[in-house]
């Protein structure tokens, strides 16, 4: 079963990527064309967004949209949120919205990281780089090549249980420690993430979408790389707060 093959470890490519592999073989995704003594085999190219550098101190994003575009940070970002509050995530995509709800007193590292490049765009234009049918849907890269990242990393921290990784979950790709978080992210389909080891910042649940993380996965791959037929973008996330 394919899933049982690959659900053993999400680990991050050197760059600051994110890319699930199995627990002894881990390689880039591919891009673009390659030719073996085979018929040529042409794979969808990433979909990348442009380099736009932050300043060294850029603060806490306004959350109503006004901040603004920044895809490179030099540090992790400050705590900009407030753990007694309930942060809710949009993810409109091109096949419709996500709605997550952010675990902010569970996980406030993590949900405070994920609010501060949402505030500041990071994810908009991006795509679903790596979806693995079964298993997961994986994005969060500027580069849409699983090495890119947001320039930092940091500390989520991992869940005490691997049980939180149900159907909607959303988690950090990592390289295995949760020290390693950066920007890339999975939300897990179905039983996909019944193998994993409780490695991954656990930090939201879908509360509504799941038809359309299941359309995305659907467009995927069952082979580890998860190259996906379709590539399906983010379009934007927006965050709100009550």
């Amino acid at each position: 079963m394919v899933v049982a093959l690959i659900a053993v470890l999400i680990a991050v490519i050197p760059g600051g990527g994110g890319k699930a592999a199995t627990s002894t073989t881990l390689t880039p995704t591919t891009v673009g064309t390659t030719t073996s003594t085979g018929p040529t085999t042409t794979v969808p190219p990433p979909v990348s967004v442009p380099l736009v550098d932050a300043p060294s101190k850029p603060g806490c994003p306004k959350l109503d949209g006004s901040s603004p575009t920044y895809t490179h940070f030099s540090a992790a970002p400050p705590m900009c949120i407030n753990t007694a509050k309930q942060y809710t995530a949009t993810m409109l995509t091109d096949v419709g919205p996500i709605t997550i709800k952010l675990l902010a007193a569970q996980d406030p590292t993590t949900v405070n990281n994920f609010v501060f490049l949402a505030g500041y765009h990071f994810y908009d234009g991006t795509a679903f780089h790596r979806v693995v049918t079964g298993f997961v849907d994986q994005g969060g890269d500027p580069t849409g090549t699983g090495s890119g990242g947001p320039g930092y990393s940091f500390n989520g921290g991992a869940p005490k249980s691997a049980s939180v990784y149900t159907a909607g979950a959303l988690a950090m790709a990592n390289s295995g420690s949760s020290s390693s978080d950066g920007s890339q992210f999975f939300i897990v389909v179905g039983k996909g993430g019944a193998e994993l080891q409780p490695l991954y910042s656990y930090f939201g649940q879908v509360t509504s979408g799941m038809a359309v993380v299941n359309k995305i996965n659907a467009d995927g791959s069952a082979s580890s790389a998860g190259t996906p037929k379709v590539v399906h973008k983010i379009l934007k996330v927006t965050v709100s707060v009550s």
